[in-house]
Formats: structure tokens, sequence, C-alpha cells
């Protein structure tokens, strides 16, 4: 999938989000935060669970966007999670993380407000 603006990114996201069995991961609670303030739902933050109970909570997912932050220890997580979600046969969007990484955020928090996005 690709995007056309941060704009397009965030209208996409709100759609895909509302989906079927779809969930969006992220960190934390500010990411939620963040996320929720644009409209995005099925957010489910992964700060303070374990890989194999995130794994677990997800096998209902048909459609799982990885939306961790793009430092360092973002990465780490989102090669350990899409590895392990894959594995069990559970699909993933990396699409709009990739997108991400054509824009100047490291973190999801720190997201322009909806308001701000043109």
């Amino acid at each position: 999938m690709s995007f056309s603006s941060l704009k397009n990114w965030v209208e996409r996201l709100i759609i895909v989000s509302k989906g079927d069995n779809v969930v969006v991961l992220v960190e934390g609670k500010n990411d939620v935060k963040k996320l929720s303030s644009y409209g995005v739902e099925n957010l489910y933050p992964i700060r303070g669970r374990k890989f194999y109970d995130i794994v677990e909570d997800l096998e209902f997912c048909n459609h799982c966007i990885i939306l961790v932050d793009l430092d360092k220890q973002g990465e780490k997580i989102f090669k350990k999670i899409k590895f392990m979600l894959e594995r069990e046969g559970i699909p993933v969007d990396t699409s709009f993380r990739d997108y991400l990484k054509t824009q100047p955020y490291e973190e999801i928090e720190n997201l322009p407000n909806i308001e701000d996005i043109r």
C-alpha cells in the first residue's frame, strides 16, 4: 500500500483499523492516545506484555498493523513481533510503518496533532 501524504496515511489507517479482526499494535498508552485522537480503532498497546502473550491474544486477528516506534528499540520489537505473528499464520501489514520511515517522526506519540496534518 502506498500513501501520497501523511493525511492520506491517517485517512487510510482509520479506514483499515475499523475492519473486522484488525488490530493496530503500538508500544504504549501515549501511542494509543495519539492514534485514538485521529479516530484509529482496535489499538493494542504491547508495553508490559510478554511476546508470547501478545501472539496468543492476537490469534483471532486476520490483519495486524504494527506501528511501533522507529528507533533502535522499536526496530527490535518490530522484528521479533513480526516474526512471531507470521510464524503463527497471522498476516502482518508493515506498509503503514514503512511509510513513517519516510517522515521526520521516530515515535508514534510525536506525530502531529490531527488539526496540523495537511
